[in-house]
């Protein structure tokens, strides 16, 4: 087991790990060692789905030494006139250029992708097998407690008929074949995502079905609303039609459905 020591060791180059990384590396000169399990920078970034865009203005987005924005306004579309938004692909090359460029030429950053951290100072390389124990001088900061999951990373918490072509938001663009209609699982921004790009690429509104969870709406007033339980099975019954694709866009623990909606020619069926 080799022996490692910086006088900050950081778990995760997320947004929280990368932008903790950039004060330490500007304001100090301490050195610093990041852990991070996936092969590049950025955290979910690195298994978001592929028309993901931030929903803020990309100059309030990244780390404080260097801006994400180029400065520019939206031309067009829905947001024209305000402020530049970044797409994934943007945001994932922001971040590893801030840490190819920026932290790894200072001498004091040293990088461990694909590693798990197992606790205890303790790491392992998810390539070659090799295990490190590292020791912080100052302070360990875990930047994985706000850990956002996609739905590409895990599975649901309900089983799924065999005849409902059910996918991850990241395959949506891979459909190759309509299917008779969408449902889309999940009423939050990657939802919302998924019902924008099926609009945009023409689908019919009527084609296209929102299940949430009422506590998950964003809006004050669900906050106070209760939803139904969660299902155990999601069923899709259809006469002489191609089946409805659910697309989950939710944490699988906030899934909530009650029956599965008819869709043109298909047939409302239960969750058992």
């Amino acid at each position: 087991m080799r022996e490692l020591q910086a006088d900050y060791v950081v778990v995760g180059s997320g947004a929280v790990g990368m932008a903790f990384a950039d004060i330490i590396l500007t304001e100090s000169d301490a050195s610093v060692l990041i852990i991070d399990r996936y092969a590049k920078p950025g955290g979910h970034w690195n298994v978001a789905y592929p028309f993901v865009e931030l929903h803020q203005p990309a100059a309030f987005y990244g780390v404080s030494s260097k801006e994400l924005s180029g400065g520019r306004l939206e031309q067009g579309g829905l947001n024209d006139g305000l402020g530049e938004l970044a797409t994934g692909a943007q945001v994932s090359a922001y971040f590893d250029d801030v840490m190819r460029h920026q932290f790894l030429p200072t001498g004091r950053v040293q990088y461990y992708p694909s590693c798990d951290y197992q606790g205890d100072g303790q790491f392992e390389s998810k390539i070659s097998g090799e295990r490190f124990s590292v020791t912080a001088n100052k302070k360990l900061v875990d930047c994985t407690h706000l850990n956002t999951e996609v739905p590409s990373t895990h599975v649901p918490n309900f089983s799924v008929a065999g005849d409902v072509r059910f996918m991850p938001l990241n395959d949506l663009p891979k459909v190759s074949e309509a299917p008779a209609g969408y449902v889309v699982i999940g009423a939050g921004k990657t939802g919302i995502d998924a019902c924008l790009w099926l609009l945009g690429n023409g689908v019919d509104p009527d084609a296209i079905t929102l299940w949430f969870f009422l506590k998950a709406l964003h809006s004050p007033v669900g906050s106070d609303l209760e939803g139904p339980k969660p299902p155990r099975r999601l069923h899709s019954r259809h006469r002489g039609q191609a089946p409805m694709a659910a697309v989950v866009c939710d944490k699988a623990g906030h899934v909530h459905i009650r029956h599965a909606v008819a869709i043109g020619e298909t047939e409302t069926a239960p969750i058992e």
